[in-house]
């Protein structure tokens, strides 16, 4: 019965999790080709990721939506805005950048909101035991998602138009709304409740000889200790979590973990097309093949994790040292490419894709191994603030991404492609050392 109770909990998880990637892959994949494709600079490109500024603030505001609203409400309030953009990217031209920028600034808000949601329904219904396996629907359904606007929108657009693409989200969003009105979310509080209607029952006798100025009275000062300790929840929340063991750690690691790897994967294909790659190629290798690979990676990667006395340490440096060597290959390329005479043709599609598709295999384990530790971070903090520690972990992931991502196209257009791989490959060093770096005192976070 508990298998079939966490299976149910998974199934709601997995989707969840694939509807909320979508407008990640549609600005990351999907969007960038089309604008470049139309002779937009890197510049522009890279500074569309500032559109990701809501997932950089969400730690700050988690604490409100664990405390105040309920998570279904919120839940539902974040697929209706997503459900609202949606419709409004299909009324849009597929050229104009600006309300391009407005609709995925929209979509970030919400999805970032939900993001929230969906972490705290991990933690709190998941045990454990199956702690693992939540992580691995988390990292590779999030890719499905991203698969989906990515690759999926691209095949659409090219079948289609731009307004079937956002039709398609919106279509998908409104179903998973009404689907969100339906669920039981928290078991906890289902539990508490079903206590709750015991007593009521028992104490019948009582209530129904109550007075009704005693009734009224008590109602009153219920509600006033409930917001009240609504207040005091919130401020024990935020101490838990600046109090928490290994945090700044934690917090040093993700900043830099992603910044080589997002610089490489997010140019690299921009470079290609712009040396002749058909882009039908592009979208079917970046955009399919290698996304497939990072998810296949994640999945690996949870597996790995499952079997028993699993270092989760001891896999991430040793990915990561196969993704500085993939990123390093690439930097060979870009350098090469202009300064000899080879045959660029092998180049482009052989050891160009070969380098895009390891390096995506390699950041898929270290995603589904990294956000592993992050969680079991999370569970050193009190009940009620894991979902905000975690939250506050992810937000400073993002901060990471977003920051090298949106000087990227700068680097390039002022320094050139070269020294910026060259820099690209530099910052997939960092992460290594701060992971040998860290202090014994973090062990039993590496070795569970």
């Amino acid at each position: 019965m508990n298998w079939l109770k966490q299976s149910q909990y998974l199934f709601s998880l997995s989707w969840l999790y694939l509807v909320q990637g979508i407008p990640y892959g549609l600005q990351d994949k999907f969007i960038p080709l089309q604008l470049r494709a139309k002779g937009h600079s890197y510049t522009s490109l890279s500074l569309m990721k500032a559109l990701l500024l809501p997932w950089l603030t969400k730690g700050a505001w988690a604490p409100f939506i664990e405390v105040f609203g309920g998570r279904q409400w919120w839940l539902v309030i974040a697929l209706m805005g997503l459900t609202t953009f949606s419709l409004s990217g299909s009324n849009i031209k597929s050229d104009d950048v600006w309300s391009i920028g407005c609709i995925l600034l929209g979509l970030n808000v919400f999805s970032a909101v939900q993001d929230v949601v969906v972490d705290g329904m991990a933690l709190e219904l998941l045990p454990d035991e199956f702690l693992g396996i939540g992580n691995t629907i988390q990292v590779v359904m999030y890719k499905v998602g991203c698969l989906v606007g990515g690759a999926g929108f691209s095949y659409v657009m090219i079948k289609s138009s731009w307004k079937t693409v956002f039709l398609l989200m919106a279509t998908m969003y409104l179903v998973t709304c009404v689907w969100a009105t339906r669920m039981k979310i928290n078991s906890r509080s289902q539990t508490n409740e079903s206590l709750k209607n015991k007593n009521n029952e028992n104490s019948k006798k009582y209530q129904k000889y109550r007075k009704s100025d005693e009734y009224y009275l008590k109602k009153y000062a219920s509600t006033v200790k409930s917001k009240e300790s609504k207040y005091t929840k919130f401020v024990r929340i935020v101490q838990s979590i600046l109090k928490a063991s290994g945090t700044l750690w934690l917090i040093c690691y993700v900043v830099i973990y992603k910044m080589g790897e997002r610089g490489a994967i997010n140019n690299f294909p921009l470079f290609l097309l712009d040396k002749g790659l058909d882009q039908s190629y592009l979208h079917f290798w970046s955009g399919t093949i290698c996304q497939g690979l990072s998810i296949l990676g994640s999945f690996m990667g949870g597996i790995t994790l499952a079997k028993p006395n699993a270092d989760i340490i001891s896999l991430l440096v040793s990915h990561s040292c196969q993704r500085l060597t993939a990123v390093a290959l690439q930097c060979i390329i870009v350098y090469m490419w202009d300064d000899y005479e080879l045959n660029r043709d092998v180049i482009l599609f052989s050891m160009g894709v070969s380098s895009l598709c390891w390096l995506s295999y390699s950041s898929g384990v270290i995603s589904t191994a990294s956000f592993t530790l992050l969680m079991q971070a999370s569970r050193g903090c009190q009940l009620d603030a894991q979902s905000s520690h975690y939250s506050l972990l992810a937000s400073v992931e993002v901060a990471g991404k977003l920051l090298f991502a949106s000087l990227a196209g700068f680097i390039i257009d002022a320094f050139g492609m070269s020294a910026s791989f060259i820099l690209f490959t530099s910052l997939c060093v960092l992460p290594i050392a701060v992971l040998i770096a860290m202090p014994d005192s973090l062990f039993h976070i590496k070795t569970q």
